[in-house]
């Protein structure tokens, strides 16, 4: 099964869960977010592959204009319902349906490592103006806390190569493309109180075990269910937000 249709079916079919379950990513960082890329009153910033608009959200008080680009329309319903009023089109970071240099910065955050590099980093650099900036933005968890560590190992055995693919992105990608400069990076800790309920939760809208069969899935969201039957709620789920950002050469 290709990149595409690993995203296509595991978040097609989860789109709902995910806006339910998944973090945002902080005020902290996505503040320093918006200083770095001069985000604010008078500037266009483009949320590529914006899901549900997990991220797009809090991009939303900066006063910038906000244009959300989804390829998925399961997620582009959920980010309409819950984003009212940003403009959210159907595109991919490989054909952007938007004119050249129309935007200041452009932010993806959890996709970049969906995308086929060779034709999105021309892409994203085409709707760009000037020396306008990209920014990638991933919640990892902090597999040194105790519960994402448990989690991790119970959920290793699922992953395939696909939903590894890209994990280094930023390294492997940007920094060695001539479309754009230095990457930055900086780091915060995030945190996400939850239920047992809304653990398995989290859990399931992973795209590779939401495109499970029904049994497997079952299966596997049993066993974690039995892993944190006892511990005492809420159940913190520690990541860390990593944000990249370079600017267009």
């Amino acid at each position: 099964m290709s990149i595409n249709e690993v995203a296509a079916k595991g978040f097609g079919s989860a789109a709902e869960l995910y806006e339910r379950a998944r973090p945002g990513y902080g005020r902290d960082a996505v503040a320093w977010l918006c200083e770095r890329l001069g985000i604010g009153p008078g500037r266009t910033v483009l949320d590529l592959a914006a899901g549900t608009g997990k991220l797009t959200r809090e991009l939303v008080p900066s006063g910038a204009t906000v244009i959300a680009v989804e390829p998925l329309d399961e997620m582009r319903d959920q980010l309409e319902r819950v984003v009212p009023g940003v403009e959210a089109l159907a595109g991919t970071a490989e054909e952007i349906p938007l004119a050249d240099g129309s935007v200041d910065a452009v932010v993806c955050a959890q996709a970049f490592h969906w995308f086929d590099p060779v034709r999105a980093v021309p892409e994203i650099h085409r709707v760009l103006r000037g020396r306008g900036g990209f920014a990638l933005l991933y919640n990892n968890r902090d597999l040194s806390d105790t519960v994402q560590k448990t989690i991790d190992e119970m959920l290793d055995p699922y992953r395939d190569s696909v939903a590894q693919q890209w994990t280094h992105a930023h390294d492997d990608v940007l920094a060695g493309s001539p479309l754009f400069g230095p990457v930055e990076h900086r780091s915060w800790l995030n945190e996400q109180p939850v239920s047992l309920e809304e653990l398995l939760e989290v859990v399931a809208s992973r795209s590779y075990v939401a495109s499970l069969d029904f049994d497997s899935r079952a299966e596997l969201l049993g066993r974690i269910r039995a892993a944190f039957a006892a511990d005492p709620e809420p159940i913190v789920l520690r990541y860390t937000v990593e944000v990249f950002v370079t600017d267009r050469v």
